[in-house]
């Protein structure tokens, strides 16, 4: 396992509590890759230093630490500039990166589909670009090996030749990804009368045992970071009318770099386009209100903080004997919240029938009237909405439902004779 020491510059003005909380996560991140942390140091500045980030002084301690614990990556939590990646290298002579690189190191491991690969090595390339340099980026290493293209003592000429394939690579790659999100766009277009709930909340928070207990599917969850990469959609349960379609897509973290949110703004946006979102919160985790807020703030850069949205308070079987009682009091707060631990089958069910509740305060209800021959519109009522009653006679048939607006308007562009039985406000 490779020795990595963790850095941090806390400004006077940051909470100790946020800047440890946060090396947590990084050692985290780090464990998530393969990485055998060694320790942290943390300095604290009045303002960061342009050049190095950190001050001089502490690169002295840094050498020594390196030096003494035979360090061979030296990972900062705070985002590095290409200048400050390279002046750090110089001096340290080790490779040195930063959090969106270690994230990006985990998302390529875990992007399975072509959309979700394609996304993470655009993002990969692009970081890269700007720190090509004669002792590159620990990042490239990882993904190619120690030798080669990108290997210790590459020349200037062999790094702009780098840089050349790299442009190119990236052109290539987008264009590769047009066509991807073209097909996404089809499968977008037959799913837009379909109701769509999606599952959001910081990682590991539980989203993926979420969506099998709902769903009743059996995706790989665990403790790692970023383990959900790709976005799964499943239904949430085939007997239902209305058809529900449920998604589950990557996770939020702590400074999650707004450059890593725009190469996975087309996955997110299935998000976007919910109709009902789930922001699920681990409320076993003592911090669980920040994550809620950087959930709430990633929400918001996606354009998505409009969408009706029901707070689910997970893991609510590893709180403490003391803290039992809070679930009630948020679920008293907010009558639309939801406690449970999703590892209880009655609790998946609860929520199921909360949803079913949430989308059934907006249906419409109605009556249509369909001749026999009009046997599509009769089809699409009993596929698309929640049937309460029926009557027949010679000529043709009268149903009693529920369904959305926009099904409404797909029944009557079907030739249905429509008499409306309650409104709703759209």
């Amino acid at each position: 396992m490779e020795k990595v020491l963790l850095v941090s510059v806390a400004l006077i003005d940051e909470e100790a509590e946020i800047i440890e909380d946060s090396l947590k996560e990084l050692a985290l991140l780090g464990a998530t890759c393969g990485y055998e942390i060694q320790g942290q140091i943390i300095q604290r500045r009045k303002k960061y230093n342009p050049k190095y980030l950190i001050g001089l002084g502490k690169i002295q301690q840094l050498t020594e630490f390196i030096n003494e614990n035979q360090i061979e990556l030296v990972l900062f939590d705070q985002e590095l500039s290409p200048t400050q990646n390279r002046n750090l290298e110089k001096n340290l002579q080790v490779a040195v990166a930063d959090r969106t690189a270690v994230i990006l190191q985990i998302f390529n491991q875990h992007a399975k589909t072509k959309e979700a690969k394609t996304q993470v090595e655009i993002a990969s390339l692009e970081y890269a670009l700007t720190r090509l340099t004669g002792k590159w980026l620990h990042l490239a290493r990882q993904r190619g090996g120690k030798g080669g293209l990108y290997g210790k003592g590459m020349g200037e000429k062999q790094i702009e030749i780098a840089r050349r394939m790299i442009r190119d690579r990236i052109s290539k790659l987008k264009r590769d990804f047009q066509t991807i999100t073209k097909e996404r766009l089809i499968q977008r277009e037959a799913r837009k009368n379909i109701l769509k709930v999606a599952l959001v909340g910081y990682t590991n928070a539980g989203k993926t045992e979420l969506m099998n207990a709902l769903t009743k599917t059996e995706f790989v969850a665990d403790d790692n970071l970023f383990v959900t990469l790709d976005t799964k959609i499943r239904t949430l349960n085939p007997g239902t009318r209305p058809k529900i379609l449920l998604s589950d897509t990557v996770g939020f973290i702590r400074n999650l770099p707004l450059s890593l949110i725009e190469a996975f703004k087309s996955t997110l946006e299935e998000v976007c386009r919910a109709d009902l979102i789930l922001l699920i919160i681990d409320f076993s985790n003592p911090h669980y209100l920040k994550q809620a807020d950087v959930s709430e703030r990633v929400l918001a850069e996606i354009g998505a903080d409009t969408i009706p949205t029901i707070y689910v308070y997970n893991k609510i079987d590893l709180l403490s004997d003391e803290d039992r009682h809070l679930p009630k009091i948020m679920e008293n707060a907010d009558k639309t919240a939801i406690s449970l631990s999703a590892l209880n089958a009655e609790d998946a069910v609860r929520l199921r029938e909360h949803i079913y509740s949430c989308f059934e305060q907006e249906m419409v209800t109605f009556e249509v009237r369909y001749l026999y021959s009009q046997g599509d519109g009769i089809a699409f009522v009993n596929k698309s909405c929640k049937i309460t009653g029926t009557k027949s006679d010679n000529t043709g048939i009268v149903i009693t439902a529920k369904t959305t607006r926009a099904n409404l308007v797909k029944i009557k562009q079907l030739g249905g004779e429509v008499h409306e039985l309650s409104k709703r406000p759209y």
